[in-house]
């Protein structure tokens, strides 16, 4: 077994990098974060081959370079036994992993990558709307008949490291955290996924990163060129 200490390779911000770096902490993995700062720095990882698709997360782990968001979850998951435990249980896990990826990206982690204030606002509330009729009953429901407070089976697995990614900003920003109100089972799920072991030690530290402002806005532009 390799005793390299695996590299996880994004910007220091949440983006499409921070469900990974759930995973790795509630398996208590130590690892090296590593910020991409510039445009240079990118370039590198190109010309060294270590982005298959030339994007990032990158993860350096058991001598592989793994790339993409889901990809490199989904590795995480398998290896630390963050799955389902039946076949059924599997199903649901990712239609779960489905849905809170799609509310993820109806806006609520991009709203700050829009040009001007008022697409930002637009987007925001946009993704507000479909949390709170699309997603959020959903997810209500599901927490509200499970018996061990996670929303798959009586562990942790990749469909809670996927919402609570998403939740997270709802929480987290503000002037929408008053969605949560109109659901409690969604505001008791944060304090139990906040507090589980690994998971409250990184929630609690400098290297868990605030919702996306105008600087890593500004870094992300720079280091891909847009």
């Amino acid at each position: 077994m390799s005793t390299v200490k695996p590299r996880f390779t994004y910007f220091a911000g949440r983006g499409l990098g921070e469900v990974t770096r759930l995973a790795l902490n509630a398996a208590k993995v130590e690892y090296d974060d590593i910020y991409l700062q510039s445009r240079e720095e990118f370039l590198q990882l190109i010309t060294d081959d270590k982005l298959l698709f030339k994007q990032v997360p990158l993860l350096e782990v058991d001598g592989q370079n793994l790339t993409g968001s889901e990809p490199v979850l989904r590795y995480v998951c398998n290896k630390y036994n963050f799955q389902a435990k039946s076949d059924e249980d599997q199903v649901k896990l990712e239609m779960l992993c489905m849905g809170a990826r799609d509310m993820l990206k109806s806006g609520l982690s991009g709203a700050q990558f829009q040009k001007t204030r008022e697409e930002q606002e637009a987007m925001l509330q946009g993704a507000v709307k479909q949390s709170k009729n699309r997603y959020f009953p959903v997810f209500e429901k599901v927490l509200g008949e499970s018996k061990s407070g996670f929303l798959v089976g009586d562990s942790l697995t990749m469909a809670d490291f996927m919402f609570f990614d998403g939740l997270s900003y709802v929480n987290e920003i503000p002037k929408i955290k008053p969605l949560l109100d109109d659901f409690p089972n969604l505001k008791a799920y944060i304090e139990h996924f906040s507090n589980q072991p690994g998971l409250k030690e990184y929630l609690s530290s400098p290297r868990r990163h605030p919702p996306p402002d105008d600087e890593l806005v500004r870094v992300v532009k720079i280091v891909l060129d847009w």
